[in-house]
């Protein structure tokens, strides 16, 4: 069994911590000085916990496959600009 690269481990962790830490973002966001009784912010606070859960399952794998995108490009321009002269 091939073992994974150093690059895959820091996107996987990378796209987990931010699976992790949008819902708070989001909820920090909405509940910002002057918003705290706001309709966004009401909600954002009690669909906390299903945001928890739903941004490890669906921010954490499209933030894994950007970051993957992002790296595949990045790679793949440095070889097309080929050795510095």
């Amino acid at each position: 069994m091939a073992r994974p690269s150093t690059s895959l481990i820091v996107r996987l962790l990378a796209a987990i911590a931010v699976g992790v830490v949008e819902p708070y973002a989001e909820v920090a966001w909405k509940c910002r000085a002057g918003f705290e009784s706001s309709e966004a912010c009401v909600w954002g606070r009690a669909f906390l916990p299903l945001g928890r859960i739903a941004g490890l399952v669906i921010v954490a794998p499209i933030t894994l496959l950007v970051l993957t995108v992002v790296t595949s490009l990045w790679r793949w321009r440095r070889q097309d600009a080929g050795p510095a002269a």
